[in-house]
């Protein structure tokens, strides 16, 4: 169904971040570049803002490259995923250690590559010592004067103690937390968009202030959640025939959410508060 479609719709807490993406990649001759830690819990919202910003990235002028720390199966580093991106390859010469960095200064220079994007951060934090170590020596090194890069780093709220193990990168890289929501003017404003774009034949109550609670307590405030919600009563009404969302979808919405194979994410307040306090 089309309704099961994602898609982007902007929001002020989301938007900031691209805001200060876009500043910080504008920012040249600086001895460290503008980098920064966007946290956020499971089903925070954190892929949807980083797919848009691969969106964003096909017409923009200052590139970006994108690589996670998830376990690679080819064994991959976080350096070998990096070179791999930048379409330098993971080759012989590169594994055994050799000076690769003209190559890479070259790429970043030719193809204007003013930033990096590196998700699930906190996977670090399986990894050995040493590739802790060697790890963040590399974030170091990207936003240096050597390379340039605007490092945008994304994870969940315990990533921070991976930047918190090296002074040096906790003060280069500010903590952005992708703060859940609260039923106020935003989130309406959010819900009544997403909506709104979607292949209903009638209207949603907007009026309908409990609606709106009842949308934001059954997804716990959480953006997955909360697009979950939306989608799957909307796939309801097609099905039922009332072609809208009402009271009826939201006060069975487990059961209709089952029917569809979703499952919601668990909202830990209280460790993203620790991360964002940090």
């Amino acid at each position: 169904m089309a309704c099961a479609n994602d898609f982007w719709v902007h929001h002020p807490n989301a938007q900031k971040i691209l805001l200060r993406v876009q500043m910080a990649m504008k920012t040249r001759n600086k001895i460290n570049a503008p980098s920064m830690l966007i946290i956020a819990p499971p089903g925070g919202g954190k892929s949807a803002l980083i797919d848009k910003m691969k969106m964003d990235n096909q017409t923009s002028e200052n590139k970006m490259i994108f690589v996670t720390m998830h376990q690679s199966p080819n064994g991959y580093s976080l350096r070998d995923l990096i070179l791999s991106e930048m379409g330098l390859g993971v080759g012989r010469r590169a594994r055994q250690g050799d000076n690769i960095t003209p190559e890479m200064q070259y790429k970043i220079r030719t193809e204007n590559i003013r930033g990096i994007v590196i998700d699930e951060v906190h996977d670090a934090l399986t990894l050995t010592e040493v590739q802790q170590r060697i790890n963040l020596s590399l974030l170091k090194n990207l936003s240096g004067s050597t390379y340039g890069l605007s490092v945008f780093v994304f994870g969940i709220p315990d990533a921070a103690k991976v930047l918190r193990r090296d002074p040096q990168l906790e003060r280069r890289y500010p903590v952005v937390s992708l703060s859940g929501w609260d039923n106020g003017p935003e989130f309406r404003s959010f819900v009544a968009t997403y909506i709104h774009h979607l292949p209903l034949k009638k209207p949603t109550n907007f009026k309908d202030q409990m609606l709106f609670l009842k949308i934001m307590e059954k997804g716990g405030g959480l953006m997955d959640n909360v697009v979950k919600v939306i989608q799957a009563s909307a796939m309801a009404s097609i099905l039922d025939g009332s072609e809208h969302i009402n009271h009826r979808h939201l006060d069975n919405i487990e059961e209709i959410m089952a029917n569809f194979n979703y499952a919601l994410s668990i909202s830990d307040p209280e460790a993203a508060d620790e991360a964002g306090a940090a």
